[in-house]
């Protein structure tokens, strides 16, 4: 779907597509395919990817002009392999059920560059915070699958802080904790890959987390290192307990970003330093994929302060960033507080926020989508209400977002409360 001359209002956002949808309809009737149409991936590294397709199941996968070392699997719908030498490959893939057939094309790009469409997936932060296990981690990734999510091209499944054991070992590698993750951080993402998602993970810039766990700073080549051995595919890396300078910033995000660069595994590389220093005008320089913009989002749509970040105020922030996003480096709004209601460890306020309704939650993730930020959505999978889950399974929306163009919404006129963007 090619974005021209589209104008949407503000006041539009909350009927603009089909948030009426019933989750059931994305296992029923033909296939239809969804999510992204061009993926990165580094030369020589494994490459996984699940091709969305709702419809009645069981759907048979087949794909033409697939790169030199990958396969797909008829029956899963995964590619996955390892890539060779860089080049961009237009693969045609076809779906069928009993109900009929669908075509599509995608372009599996083997460069230097990866997130050519804005991240899709969920993060345990703003529901769970520190109360994450890997039984947990587990049906999430179970639930992504069960309720549609993944067909629509949701990918990753992220941990957020807390998932560390008190120390390093002796040779200071990182260790999880044992108690929350029995089997170990590659017994998780074989399970994650085994669904055909992404696995993530959380990490600082600091000498320690935002959660006062142990950080990154100065172990950046041993962490790398250590994520790819894990099977990690994306890693969030926060700024707690850092000077504040810019230039530190931008030294310690290059260290990071090198080393994952070096690890020989195709790892998605997430800025979180809150918008404070400018990220979206060195994230490509220092090797990021997508950089927050704003601070820690709060479960509200308007609140009087300039220091709580509701939906609004982050809009404000968000709408002046539009020059600066595109494939592969992305303005990153904060995760969706779509379906919290209220009841997010991190978005609640210590209950002072009571959430929004899903009237505003609406509107929260078409605006997401429209400023083709990351899509992660962080409320409890298992224990999503009908409502919830359309908002995030709707076509319609999840298509601007993934738009290949990859063309942040331009503000193009305001007065009063009616906003028009073009996109």
């Amino acid at each position: 779907m090619k974005k021209t001359n589209l104008l949407i209002g503000l006041l539009l956002l909350t009927t603009f597509g089909v948030f009426a949808q019933n989750k059931n309809l994305l296992f029923e009737g033909a296939p239809a395919f969804h999510g992204a149409k061009v993926i990165g991936n580094y030369p020589h590294t494994d490459f996984m990817f699940f091709v969305p397709a709702t419809g009645a199941r069981p759907i048979t996968f087949s794909a033409r002009n697939l790169p030199e070392g990958l396969t797909l699997d008829p029956s899963t719908g995964i590619i996955k392999g390892k890539t060779g030498n860089a080049g961009e490959y237009k693969v045609q893939l076809t779906a069928y059920n009993a109900k009929g057939r669908a075509g599509a094309e995608i372009k599996i790009v083997v460069g230097e560059t990866l997130c050519l469409t804005p991240a899709m997936g969920w993060n345990s932060w703003n529901v769970f915070t520190k109360n994450i296990d890997e039984k947990m981690l587990i049906e999430m990734a179970d639930a992504m699958v069960a309720n549609g999510m993944r067909d629509e091209g949701y990918q990753y499944i992220n941990i957020d802080d807390f998932w560390h054991s008190d120390s390093r070992d002796s040779s200071g590698k990182p260790v999880v904790d044992a108690k929350k993750f029995p089997h170990g951080m590659k017994y998780v993402s074989d399970y994650v890959h085994s669904k055909g998602l992404k696995l993530g993970i959380y990490s600082c810039a600091g000498t320690m987390t935002c959660g006062r766990r142990f950080g990154g700073y100065t172990y950046e080549e041993i962490d790398a290192k250590a994520y790819a051995e894990w099977g990690i595919d994306l890693l969030k890396y926060d700024y707690c307990y850092t000077p504040p300078s810019r230039k530190v910033a931008e030294a310690r995000y290059t260290a990071m970003g090198t080393a994952l660069k070096h690890s020989g595994r195709s790892i998605v590389f997430s800025i979180c330093e809150w918008g404070f220093r400018k990220p979206w005008l060195w994230t490509q320089k220092v090797g990021g994929h997508y950089s927050r913009s704003t601070p820690d989002i709060m479960d509200a749509w308007k609140f009087p302060s300039i220091i709580v970040y509701s939906t609004m105020a982050i809009l404000n922030r968000e709408e002046k960033l539009w020059k600066y996003a595109g494939p592969g480096h992305w303005n990153d709004p904060d995760m969706l507080t779509v379906g919290n209601y209220g009841k997010g460890n991190a978005t609640s306020g210590g209950g002072l926020f009571k959430g929004m309704s899903d009237t505003e939650y609406q509107s929260q993730f078409s605006l997401w989508s429209m400023f083709s930020a990351p899509l992660l959505a962080s409320c409890d999978l298992r224990k999503m209400n009908d409502a919830t889950s359309a908002i995030l399974t709707n076509p319609e929306i999840l298509a601007i977002d993934q738009d290949e163009l990859g063309e942040q919404a331009k503000p193009i006129y305001k007065m009063g409360g009616i906003r028009v963007y073009m996109i």
